[in-house]
Formats: C-alpha cells, sequence, structure tokens
C-alpha cells in the first residue's frame, strides 16, 4: 500500500493558491490612474482583418435596431439617454490589451461609446479607422507598426473579390493618413 506525502499535498495546495492568486490580480485596469485620477482611454481592435479562420464576415458593426432595456446596464441606460439610439454596434471585440468589449457609434454625433462588462470605459470622437470599418468592414489583411512612443500606424488593405477594385488605407492613431485604389 502506497503512502500519500503530506508534503506532495501541501506544495500541491500552496502552487494552486500561488497560481489562483496571480490570474485573480492579473486583471487590466478600465481607466488610466498614471495621472493619479482615473482618466479614460481609447481601446483598439486586437486583429482587425478578415482572416476567414477567426472571422469569416467583413461586417465589424451591425446596423442597431432597438436597444432591450432588460438587456442594458446602468451605464448604457446613460449612454443611451445622452445619445439616443446608437446608429451602429458591435460586441465581443478583442482589444489589443487582452480585453473585450463592446462598442456603439453614433455617425452624425460623430461620436464612439466602449463599453467593458457593461461599464463605460471610453466616450470619445469616432475617428477615420472607425468610419471605415462601419463603411467597409474588416480588411483583407491589415499590417501594425508602433514604436514606444509616438502613434500607432496601421495600413490595411482591401481586397475585392477576383482581386478587382482592391483599396489600401492608411490611419496614423485612427487618423487617415494615406488612402489608394489599385
Amino acid at each position: 500500500m502506497r503512502r500519500f506525502s503530506p508534503f506532495l499535498l501541501i506544495s500541491t495546495l500552496v502552487f494552486a493558491l500561488a497560481a489562483g492568486a496571480g490570474c485573480s490580480t492579473n486583471r487590466k485596469p478600465l481607466f488610466d490612474m498614471s495621472t493619479g485620477e482615473p482618466e479614460q482611454f481609447r481601446r483598439y481592435t486586437g486583429r482587425p482583418a478578415a482572416d476567414f479562420i477567426v472571422r469569416f464576415d467583413r461586417r465589424a458593426f451591425e446596423k442597431t435596431d432597438a436597444m432591450k432595456d432588460s438587456m442594458l446596464t446602468a451605464d448604457k441606460r446613460d449612454v443611451l439617454d445622452r445619445h439616443g439610439q446608437p446608429d451602429y454596434a458591435r460586441e465581443g471585440v478583442d482589444a489589443h490589451r487582452d480585453e473585450i468589449f463592446d462598442e456603439w457609434a453614433y455617425w452624425d454625433r460623430n461620436t464612439i461609446v466602449q463599453f467593458i462588462e457593461g461599464k463605460l470605459v471610453y466616450e470619445g470622437p469616432l475617428l477615420d479607422s472607425d468610419r471605415y470599418l462601419i463603411t467597409y468592414g474588416y480588411p483583407s489583411k491589415a499590417y501594425f507598426q508602433q514604436y514606444e512612443t509616438g502613434p500607432v500606424r496601421e495600413t490595411w488593405v482591401y481586397e475585392g473579390f477576383w482581386r478587382v477594385k482592391n483599396r489600401s488605407v492608411s490611419f496614423s492613431d485612427g487618423s487617415l493618413v494615406y488612402q489608394s485604389q489599385f
């Protein structure tokens, strides 16, 4: 008959507790606290390309119908009261920071609102990259470039069916800086 070692049991429990504690405290902050006060910051789509493995459809945003009040958090109700019905919405967006967020876009108001788990984390202007995602959907290919400091440079390539009507656009921190059709 085999004896169970108490040392093995204790070390296994300590390891499991340490791993669990590390996972539970590794949550990303919802706001920037570098100034000592909570400040909102914008989340960007982690993989904006339609790669047909993760994302089969090019549509990024859906035109919205009436929001169901029973499904709304207090923050979402507040935004709905202030801005009204959003023109476009998308849910479950993977961010660069390994977060999942929801987004509402108000085209005429030039406003975008982001939520994480129903909590308002960003409200700001609609960028050129947002308007491209709404109008053309996800690109076929996306390239990113960022140095330690400075703007995020993104280049998106839209390939048409049979490789006609291709389009290439570049953004610097969400603002359109280059566009061509080939």
